[in-house]
């Protein structure tokens, strides 16, 4: 009798301090059945620099706050809700195939792999659960946002542009309209002038009676060996879709429409193209997921007590 009384009283005793641990791991937020504790974002936080390693594109900061890493954690959850909606889930067989094909583009057995995360103060089940992490917010970006993004080929060329907008070498393509009034007909317009009566013009069709003889022409694929360098750095310093300020060609006043900009091809643009189109999609990725965690944050039971 003693022996089970002293048996009962030891597991009453571990039972009763397992409870207070868990009281005492401060619950730092709830998604749905999912709970999230402050030692889980402490020990995030110290094992942040693996976690950069793994999975870069959800740890992307040299460090953070508490509570930017409980919004990952939060995400963490909102993604992977929506792939299981999708019919989606990693298991831990995907986790782990994932582990052996890392092994062998390292050239690293499972022992060294061992005993570089413990040199980095981890533990593989973190570094397992780190990859799933990474490999639900890839397939997350591939088959949610990646089909709500679109770069163009413009997007590129003015990224392009704006990046090099000094070089000489930069070379363009425009279809103008060209709004043009004799200088012996109207006085010279103040400033904004000529554009604000053109701008009306092309919403409504009237002109003040001094502007009665503005003619209109469309230039199309006018390239700069075609224009003066007046008007060549007048046009690219507008942006496509405004007007230019007046310039004076052949005794008249003329406001040009950009209706397209283009940036010629050039061997330059060609070898940076690819490279600028994927930061925009970056850029645009980051911008579309921070909506979307926004919007579905509605759907779910989120609460936070950090």
């Amino acid at each position: 009798m003693k022996l089970a009384s002293r048996f009962f009283f030891l597991s009453t005793l571990l039972i009763s301090l397992s409870a207070e641990a868990k009281l005492l791991d401060k619950i730092a937020a709830i998604v749905d059945d999912n709970i999230i504790t402050l030692s889980q974002i402490n020990r995030t936080n110290s094992n942040l620099a693996i976690k950069k390693n793994v999975a870069p594109m959800i740890y992307d900061k040299n460090a953070y706050s508490n509570d930017e890493l409980l919004q990952i954690a939060i995400n963490k959850y909102l993604i992977r809700a929506k792939l299981s909606e999708l019919g989606y889930t990693i298991t831990d067989d995907q986790v782990e195939a994932q582990i052996k094909s890392n092994q062998e583009r390292l050239g690293v057995d499972r022992k060294s792999l061992m005993g570089f995360l413990k040199q980095q103060g981890t533990s593989f089940d973190e570094y397992f659960e780190t990859l799933r992490e990474a490999i639900e917010y890839s397939y997350f970006v591939n088959r949610v946002v990646s089909p709500l993004i679109a770069i163009s080929e413009q997007d590129v060329k003015n990224t392009y542009y704006k990046n090099n907008i000094k070089d000489s070498r930069l070379n363009f393509k425009y279809s103008l309209i060209d709004y043009a009034v004799g200088k012996d007909v109207v006085s010279k317009p103040t400033k904004g002038q000529m554009e604000e009566i053109v701008k009306q013009y092309r919403v409504n069709g009237v002109l003040p009676e001094a502007y009665s003889t503005l003619t209109v022409t469309n230039l199309e694929d006018i390239s700069e060996e075609g224009v003066t360098t007046e008007l060549k750095n007048l046009l690219k310093e507008t942006d496509e879709g405004a007007l230019t300020t007046p310039i004076v060609i052949n005794n008249q006043y003329h406001v040009f429409y950009l209706g397209k900009k283009d940036l010629v091809e050039t061997e330059a643009f060609a070898s940076q193209k690819d490279k600028i189109k994927d930061q925009l999609f970056e850029k645009a990725v980051k911008s579309e997921t921070s909506v979307w965690f926004e919007r579905e944050r509605n759907k779910h039971y989120i609460k936070i007590s950090l």
